[in-house]
């Protein structure tokens, strides 16, 4: 028997990984930065023009750091989700079915 539920174990694990992996079940919408990139004029007619161009990348540079350190952040809060299901269906299976 326990056999049997270690397999089934491993077996459901194996399927739970897979639909992880799975593209088909990301997603559908996919996040994008909205971000405004500034324009880069052919040649700049004064030392403010330089500088309101500089700002606008450093901003540009800031938005865009934002936005990759949200998503990562929401990525490390699916892999814990993820974990935590495994970890739900690893109790389930020793305890209820033992």
């Amino acid at each position: 028997m326990l056999a049997i539920v270690k397999s089934l174990q491993v077996f459901f694990l194996g399927c739970f990984l897979c639909l992880l992996a799975n593209p088909l079940s990301a997603d559908i919408f996919v996040s994008s930065p909205y971000c405004s990139k500034p324009y880069k004029p052919y040649e700049f007619d004064s030392q403010y023009e330089l500088d309101n161009f500089n700002d606008e990348v450093q901003q540009f540079k800031r938005c865009i750091s934002d936005f990759v350190d949200e998503q990562n952040q929401a990525a490390r809060h699916h892999q814990q989700a993820a974990e935590d299901a495994i970890e739900e269906w690893n109790r389930f299976v020793n305890y209820e079915l033992n």
